[in-house]
């Protein structure tokens, strides 16, 4: 009778380790150091939180069919993760726009003041909405009227300095 063998066969050694390797900086991100640079990321993050707000707007005033897929607890919760998403950005936004401006020497305290009402303001609708549509949709519209207004009116002055007070960034020509 033959002989059948339960134990695996000797697995093959391992290879010598790589010798550790400094991780390759070039492709990593660099955040701007330049107000110049730092401007345009400001500017990039306003459009994407406007387009994020209008498109929840835009959801949250299409009525809900509780009997549909579209009423189902997963899309709710989605449009819910949304929201939060949104805010989680807006609160990220304020943090890196106060940093670079006080850095400028261009963020006055009113400015400051007017990024902590209105995040404290916005948490506490999203938390006093809860999943009501109606409450939310009204909770959407009063972060997208400030938001405007204050790209518009503080965000505008204060970029305005910060611009006239970085010092000009030049490149050097070299001839041919």
């Amino acid at each position: 009778m033959p002989v059948v063998s339960v134990l695996a066969p000797p697995s093959p050694p391992l290879p010598a380790p790589l010798p550790a390797q400094p991780p390759d900086r070039s492709s990593a991100f660099r955040w701007p150091r330049q107000w110049a640079e730092r401007v345009q990321l400001l500017e990039r993050q306003h459009d994407r939180l406007e387009a994020l707000l209008a498109e929840l707007v835009d959801l949250y005033r299409q009525p809900l069919e509780s009997t549909g897929p579209e009423g189902s607890p997963a899309v709710q919760l989605a449009q819910d993760l949304s929201c939060r998403r949104l805010l989680w950005q807006l609160r990220l936004h304020l943090r890196l726009e106060e940093r670079w401006l006080e850095a400028s020497g261009c963020l006055c305290p009113g400015h400051r003041a007017g990024h902590r009402d209105a995040a404290r303001t916005a948490f506490e609708g999203y938390r006093q909405a809860g999943l009501d549509r109606s409450a939310r949709l009204d909770w959407l519209l009063a972060i997208q009227t400030w938001f405007d207004r204050h790209r518009a009116g503080p965000d505008a002055n204060a970029y305005a300095l910060a611009s006239a007070a970085a010092p000009a960034v030049t490149t050097a020509v070299t001839p041919a």
